[in-house]
């Protein structure tokens, strides 16, 4: 991972999201920085861009010899600067993962902190590769030194507090219930944001026994009529995706 964000001194700059805040939905975000070239143009609501991808065919003659031959292909790009609402379905929504990502992301969201054995923690996305990486833009050009800014200010994209969270589980046991049964958390946290995960409730899923672990058959009470794969489940969830 590239050095935490490093700006020059200068004109002020947009902010960006700092790690766990999250900036109004479905809004234009503040730039970072801005391209200063012929082949980027910015309006109101989208950023344009010219790239030219170039690269060698190369190909063998009868006579043994290779042909070099540059090739060029033009893409153009457009990026909306308009961050809009985006949801997220998880599979297994009651699982470990997805009421750990969910109590997560609750935490983050409401800036949480919470006192464990080792002292107090407070609610971060450190493990996001989204939230914590940086990525080099350049060479600062009176130091030469590397300028590395946050992947997510790197282009308009949806901060993860802003993620609207549903799903789909065998089990009917709301997000809260399943949260102690995944056994992850700290018990201090949990009681941070029991409240608001006791009425997330995921939506009847499909349960194919063949392709599911047999442990988990008591488990399975909240399902979709039909243990055959078929088009009325498609539909079903299509509809439930809409």
């Amino acid at each position: 991972m590239a050095p935490h964000a490093q700006l020059p001194d200068g004109p002020a700059y947009g902010n960006g999201h700092p790690n766990g805040s999250s900036s109004t939905s479905a809004t234009t975000t503040p730039d970072l920085f801005i391209v200063d070239s012929p082949n980027v143009t910015y309006t109101a609501s989208e950023i344009r861009s010219k790239y030219t991808y170039r690269t060698t065919e190369v190909k063998k003659g009868s006579s043994g010899k290779y042909v070099a031959s540059p090739k060029e292909t033009a893409y153009e790009f457009k990026v909306d600067r308009k961050v809009g609402k985006t949801g997220v379905m998880l599979v297994g929504w009651g699982g470990n993962n997805g009421s750990t990502i969910t109590a997560g992301i609750l935490a983050n969201r409401r800036g949480l902190s919470w006192e464990t054995r080792e002292g107090e923690r407070q609610a971060n996305y450190y493990g996001s590769v989204v939230m914590s990486s940086t990525i080099k833009l350049g060479n600062d050009a009176t130091t030469g030194e590397e300028v590395n800014i946050p992947l997510h200010d790197l282009l308009p994209m949806v901060h993860p507090n802003d993620l609207f969270i549903s799903g789909w589980d065998i089990s009917g046991m709301n997000i809260a219930e399943a949260m102690d049964r995944a056994a992850v958390l700290e018990p201090t946290l949990k009681m941070l944001v029991r409240k608001e995960m006791a009425e997330m409730k995921p939506l009847p899923s499909i349960y194919y026994p063949d392709f599911i672990a047999a442990n988990q058959t008591d488990r399975a009470d909240n399902l979709i009529a039909g243990d055959k794969a078929c088009m009325a489940h498609v539909e079903q969830i299509r509809k439930d995706i809409r």
